[in-house]
């Protein structure tokens, strides 16, 4: 393995009725919070009164700002920092998925700063500090509530990049399951898409076998897997729901890909001008992309895939006695036919896009290889995964 650093300064708070801790938790940061949220779907579910609750409970004063998108605007966030300053802010509350907690991000970076925040995700300005957060996970998918990454969307542009910093951690996170039981099985599907993808990843990227780590996420893997099976024909079994919460959060943290030579992010940098230019969910987007690239990539990792085919998927006995490239397209194959059954799409029309805009996807792909260190693709080899997704 290789030298690594590992940080989580996150508190996490994981369980059932734990949001009555949620006043005293934020409290002991921040008086003057930015309440920030999605749409309506708190409020129906009466998590809003909950959280409206336990803030007042401790006096503690909060401004709303709602309306946070599946892909977050730049512009939104841009709004929410206006109201930072106006109100001498010092703490954001963020309740929702991963995008609320981005966008948390984002507002924390931009209330603390006066370069234009869309500066900070080219690598135009940098920071080092960011007002604190609490948040409350209610769509795990991201890990957002466990790292210091923040992915959003420039409205003009469509660009969707990211930053990355120790300071943009939650300070506490809480991970109740119960708020999950109600989520659409869509949705989950999208949302588990995008955890394998989170462990996938760095698997395939892999330069050699990692015993340790390797068996991580491959349990990780399997766990979410069988969790999901489990929601398709029980969506409110409240055990399923936690292990896909947990492993959400476990996923994306940097955790499970520390020590691990050669991991790196080619198919988020792919997916993200997908999303960024034609707003389809991020784990729909992924179960396109996956395919597509392993397809491409498969003379160079055909053992990584194999393994994953034999140790996650059960493939032992369909493998036996074929070669690695016969081998390796019966895993694509079963990965690809994993996600029919679970409703995310393989090819880019199967997500209404009917005509994609190869020229620009590249370019912004091209931009994401160079700010995230993503090694070894030039305009060719990005245009060919593109076509692969017809």
């Amino acid at each position: 393995m290789q030298n690594f650093e590992w940080v989580t300064p996150t508190k996490v708070i994981f369980g059932s009725k734990i949001l009555e801790r949620l006043g005293k938790e934020t409290a002991r940061i921040g008086k003057r919070a930015l309440f920030l949220y999605g749409k309506e779907s708190i409020k129906r579910s009466g998590l809003y009164d909950t959280v409206v609750s336990q803030l007042r409970g401790e006096g503690i004063f909060f401004v709303e700002h709602e309306g946070v998108q599946p892909n977050p605007r730049i512009s939104h966030a841009e709004q929410g920092a206006r109201k930072i300053k106006e109100n001498n802010l010092d703490i954001i509350v963020a309740v929702g998925g991963g995008s609320v907690i981005d966008e948390a991000k984002a507002i924390a970076v931009a209330g603390c700063h006066e370069e234009p925040l869309w500066d900070f995700y080219i690598r135009k300005a940098s920071f080092e500090k960011a007002l604190p957060i609490v948040a409350v996970q209610t769509l795990p998918a991201t890990s957002s509530e466990l790292n210091g990454v923040s992915v959003m969307t420039n409205d003009a542009t469509h660009e969707k990049f990211s930053i990355r910093s120790e300071a943009i951690y939650p300070r506490v996170s809480f991970l109740d399951p119960s708020l999950t039981l109600d989520i659409p099985i869509q949705y989950t599907a999208y949302a588990c898409t995008d955890i394998l993808s989170h462990l996938m990843e760095g698997y395939f990227t892999a330069k050699g076998d990692f015993p340790l780590q390797d068996g991580l996420v491959e349990g990780v893997c399997r766990a979410v897997m069988g969790a999901l099976e489990i929601v398709l024909t029980d969506p409110r079994s409240l055990e399923a729901r936690s292990t896909i919460m947990w492993a959400a959060a476990l996923a994306w943290n940097g955790l499970l890909k520390v020590g691990v030579e050669g991991a790196s992010i080619p198919n988020h940098m792919l997916e993200h001008p997908l999303s960024g230019f034609y707003d389809v969910p991020h784990g729909a987007g992924l179960s396109i992309v996956i395919p597509a690239w392993l397809k491409y990539m498969k003379s160079s990792i055909a053992h990584r895939i194999l393994l994953f085919g034999e140790r996650v998927l059960g493939l032992g006995r369909a493998l036996a006695g074929t070669t690695p490239s016969e081998g390796a397209d019966i895993v694509i194959g079963e990965l690809e036919k994993w996600y029919r059954h679970i409703h995310t799409p393989t090819r880019l029309r199967e997500a209404g896009i009917v005509s994609l805009d190869i020229d620009a996807c590249t370019r912004q792909a091209m931009a994401l290889s160079v700010y995230w260190a993503v090694p070894g693709y030039d305009e060719k080899d990005i245009r060919a995964i593109y076509a692969l997704m017809d």
